[in-house]
């Protein structure tokens, strides 16, 4: 059974005809000081399952001082300073939900003197991701395996003081295929080499970010990397196969398109690289068995396509088939696509499937939810955009 029914939404946010938005600055609202209390307006928050980042903007206005012809700074610097932590919440009539929660990374100050009163401050906020892109750097990492190497690197003393801040509110990491069951959580180095010395298995990272690092792994093995509400995941790709909702025509829907592509899609996908030790070729080849087409017309045209990677990094045939497995994948989940637009709903959240029922025979699909935008504009309310990608029809 679906996590969420699109009608029982419905009555809980008694018809989304009363949007609410509340925002968090700093564990301030601002739209609570009592002075020159100012509104927030038009939010945008971006949540994605792939590998970036996840990002709100929104603008503060009620800011400039006419009296003195500039902003209202002093007031507002406790709440508008770059790095002061952002929590973003959004409903209808009573029931909210968080939907963001980061940091504000920009602060604009903006005014026109063709229209003063529209004078304001938009703030741009991201989440984990913005922090990780910061820094770049060698070095040798204590794990011997790729997930205890993405958990050493998050333990870090920069994620602490995010986890202190509320901005990292939990980390879920699943191990790697190179970690066998059981094993020790930090390496280090291990046993004698042939002919004598020591082996270091020790993980490095080479000039790279720890973004960058993680997002490597994350293609190596065919894992996401991604942040919802401050809930950091690394996981299996597509791991979460329960259906997050069911949805058929309704009211609640202002606007899809569903669309169907083969262009780039091929019957095969072969790896290739040498075992140097054993001077021998290592070759992987995934078929792809998706229907592609609601007629007989489409399957020939792929079926004798192929695509060969040839990688020098890829070590064994373990990791020559987890490279096909992301490469087929990534590659099949072109095929379909989908954006709709529905009445505001909060709980929709990207790295979960939906299952679209009664749009047709080729329409009705199960997609997988990479974005969701969700946006509280003047004039339009508040409303959800869901991008998703299905692999067959």
């Amino acid at each position: 059974m679906a996590a969420i029914n699109v009608s029982d939404l419905s009555k809980k946010y008694e018809g989304f005809l009363e949007p609410l938005v509340r925002v968090y600055l700093g564990d301030k609202n601002p739209e609570e000081i009592k002075k020159n209390p100012v509104k927030v307006v038009d939010i945008t928050v971006e949540l994605t399952s792939d590998l970036k980042a996840s990002m709100a903007t929104f603008s503060l206005i009620n800011v400039y001082s006419f009296d003195i012809g500039a902003f209202r700074t002093s007031d507002l610097k406790k709440y508008i300073a770059i790095g002061t932590d952002v929590k973003l919440l959004l409903g209808h009539a009573t029931s909210i939900t968080t939907v963001f929660v980061g940091y504000i990374a920009g602060v604009d100050f903006i005014y026109d003197a063709t229209a003063p009163g529209e004078s304001r401050i938009r703030i741009t906020a991201m989440d984990i991701k913005g922090v990780m892109m910061a820094n770049n750097q060698s070095k040798r990492l204590k794990a011997n395996y790729y997930s205890d190497a993405v958990k050493e690197i998050l333990d870090g003393q920069t994620y602490q003081n995010l986890k202190n801040n509320d901005i990292i509110k939990d980390l879920t990491i699943s191990d790697t295929p190179d970690k066998p069951a059981g094993g020790a959580a930090v390496g280090g180095v291990g046993g004698g080499a042939a002919g004598g010395g020591e082996v270091d298995n020790r993980i490095e990272m080479v000039a790279e970010s720890d973004f960058e690092f993680v997002c490597k792994v994350a293609r190596k093995f065919n894992y996401e990397f991604f942040s919802i509400g401050g809930n950091v995941v690394f996981r299996a790709a597509k791991m979460n196969t329960e259906v997050l909702a069911e949805i058929s025509p309704c009211p609640e829907i202002i606007y899809y398109d569903i669309g169907y592509d083969i262009t780039g899609i091929v019957g095969e996908v072969k790896v290739r690289t040498m075992d140097v030790g054993k001077a021998n070729k290592i070759e992987v080849k995934k078929k792809n068995s998706a229907k592609v087409s609601i007629g007989s017309k489409a399957k020939p045209l792929i079926t004798n396509q192929s695509y060969v990677y040839v990688d020098s990094a890829i070590e064994s045939q373990t990791d020559a088939d987890n490279r096909a497995k992301y490469i087929l994948e990534n590659m099949s989940y072109r095929f379909g696509n989908l954006r709709m637009i529905l009445k505001g709903m909060p709980e929709f959240v990207p790295g979960r499937f939906i299952q679209l029922k009664g749009f047709g025979d080729a329409a009705s699909n199960k997609f997988y939810i990479t974005d969701v935008t969700h946006e509280f504009l003047a004039g339009s309310g508040f409303t959800t955009t869901i991008e998703g990608k299905a692999s067959t029809m």
